[in-house]
């Protein structure tokens, strides 16, 4: 099925094409910063479960979504939230940020060799020539 190789055709098998538009969606989710809003939502589930065992459930809801008392998980996605805010403020052209250094950022070394004294065109030209007669066919009649 999907762990086959790919057809000689070179198309890719649809439950992989799905699984990689899967994780490719995912991938621009996190990027987003839908991971806060997931910390907010469990959060959220928690202090309901929490409130709901010595209130009424509409009593519960109304306290966990006023946001008078926020919980760790409240805290932590609101404090994420406003780090990833920030980034692009700090990242404009001029700004005086400390500069991101890449390990892979290095310039490459250019090594030119060491040219020769003589060229090898003459060595060629003695290995292509001939000792012997080139063979004549016979006459057609």
């Amino acid at each position: 099925m999907w762990l086959e190789p790919a057809p000689a055709g070179g198309h890719i098998p649809r439950v992989r094409r799905k699984i990689s538009v899967l994780f490719l969606l995912v991938a621009w989710l996190c990027a987003n910063g839908v991971v806060w809003n997931a910390v907010q939502v469990v959060g959220w589930v928690k202090m309901v479960r929490d409130y709901s065992e010595v209130m009424p459930l509409a009593q519960a809801l109304s306290v966990t979504f006023s946001g008078e008392a926020p919980c760790d998980f409240c805290r932590v996605a609101e404090s994420g939230r406003e780090q990833a805010s920030q980034l692009p403020q700090q990242a404009t052209l001029g700004a005086a940020v400390e500069k991101i250094f890449f390990v892979a950022d290095a310039a490459p070394v250019v090594v030119l060799p060491v040219p020769t004294a003589a060229w090898p065109v003459l060595a060629a030209e003695i290995g292509s020539r001939r000792s012997e007669a080139v063979p004549v066919p016979p006459p057609r009649v």
